[in-house]
């Protein structure tokens, strides 16, 4: 229609960046990997903040959500997480003899 304002549409790029833009998540924020604690081998407590255990650098790194059932358990996934990996996986208790 002439003497009429063209119609604007958004930007591609604007839309893109809608899109990818996303809040910072926290453990709080994720599914845990397990439901049987991998220290203790007794059900998760889901009132104990999970376990956020990153692994791999760069493009490889992967975050994972280890739930535990009590303090005690998360001090000692945070301590040597690479020990508990394979068993919150797995949904089972660690072999691990300290």
């Amino acid at each position: 229609m002439p003497g009429s304002a063209p119609i604007m549409r958004p930007a591609p790029m604007i839309l893109l960046l809608a899109l990818c833009a996303s809040p910072v998540l926290g453990a709080a924020d994720l599914v845990p990997i397990n439901s049987i604690c991998p220290v203790t081998g007794r059900a998760v407590d889901r009132s104990i903040p999970p376990v956020l255990i990153s692994t791999g650098k760069g493009e490889h790194a992967v975050r994972l959500v280890i739930a535990v059932a009590d303090a005690a358990a998360a001090e000692r996934v945070k301590a040597n997480p690479e020990a508990y990996i394979a068993a919150a996986k797995a949904n089972r208790q660690a072999d691990i003899h300290d």
